[in-house]
């Protein structure tokens, strides 16, 4: 369930010089941890009951669209296994989108409104879960604002982990993939191909990960193929390679959280300039399958044990050898 904001200010401790130093020195390169780093294995102890000193903050770029909230719904399930209801929170990232909910009543937290309110909460422990699908700038956004906030209030918090997007090592990615093939429509026959749409990025910080998501996935299937919204990924060199795979048909479906703006209009919309237009211009057959991937349970399950797992400790670093 996403929770309306109940925010109040409120005031902490100053900042101490200790505080200060230590993540002078460490959170640099906290943040910029290698990606393809091993995650250690869950321990035994996250099966017992949930702990009134944890919680956990889900932190998504957001979406306006009421529908495309399944997919959140979906992953909240899948983590209330492990947190308690009342210790588990939402933030989006996109500022617009936190403005327009809030003109229609139904306001998200930020993500430093939601550190305060579970700070005061008695939370020490903090798992922070970022659902971004690559390490780009809403991830980087997140990141700041978590650093700023403990820096202000270091007595905030014990432990603050921050769990990494879905694309963030070879396991994630060959589990994405393992996913997505899986769960597609049955009804998808061998001669038809897959256009997934990501959303990108102009700077092109994620660009490689996608990149290599990409690769991988036309490796394991010739006939699926991923371009982006937004970056050097275009859909246009896509196009032409649809058209020489022989393929009559083609399926797209969004690979982004949320089935919303993007899945709606720019991929499977009517306008002229929408995937589904451009596709249908050259000839081929559209079918959709506007579903996001947090209604995927493979998927999930790498949200899930990025959470769980992550020693990404903000409070107490662990230094570089």
């Amino acid at each position: 369930m996403i929770e309306a904001s109940s925010y109040v200010p409120g005031a902490f401790l100053p900042l101490s010089s200790v505080f200060l130093a230590g993540l002078t020195l460490f959170s640099l390169p906290v943040l910029s941890a290698a990606p393809c780093r091993a995650e250690a294995s869950p321990a035994p102890a996250e099966q017992a009951a949930p702990s009134r000193q944890e919680g956990l903050l889900l932190v998504a770029f957001g979406t306006s669209h009421q529908d495309a909230t399944v997919s959140y719904k979906e992953l909240e399930k899948d983590m209330l296994a492990h947190y308690a209801p009342d210790r588990l929170k939402w933030s989006y990232t996109s500022s617009i989108i936190r403005r327009k909910l809030a003109g229609r009543g139904t306001p998200v937290p930020s993500v430093e409104e939601n550190l305060e309110q579970m700070a005061r909460k008695g939370i020490r422990t903090l798992r922070v879960q970022s659902l971004h699908i690559a390490p780009g700038e809403e991830f980087s956004r997140m990141e700041r604002q978590i650093v700023s906030f403990l820096a202000r209030h270091p007595d905030s918090f014990d432990h603050v982990f921050i769990g990494r997007p879905l694309l963030e090592s070879e396991r994630d990615r060959n589990e994405a993939i393992t996913a997505l093939l899986e769960h597609f429509p049955a009804e998808r026959k061998k001669d038809e191909a897959i256009l997934l749409m990501g959303h990108g990025q102009q700077e092109g910080r994620c660009d490689m990960v996608l990149s290599d998501f990409a690769r991988e996935l036309n490796d394991r299937d010739s006939l699926a193929f991923f371009a982006t919204v937004e970056g050097t990924r275009g859909v246009a060199p896509i196009l032409e390679q649809l058209k020489k795979s022989g393929a009559k048909t083609v399926w797209l479906a969004p690979f982004m959280l949320v089935a919303g703006d993007h899945a709606k209009n720019d991929l499977g919309g009517d306008e002229e300039d929408s995937w589904a237009s451009m596709l249908r211009k050259e000839g081929f057959t559209v079918k959709t399958h506007l579903r996001g991937l947090g209604e995927n349970p493979g998927i999930r399950a790498v949200f899930s044990r990025h959470a769980r797992t992550t020693e990404d400790d903000l409070m107490t670093p662990k230094q570089a050898h």
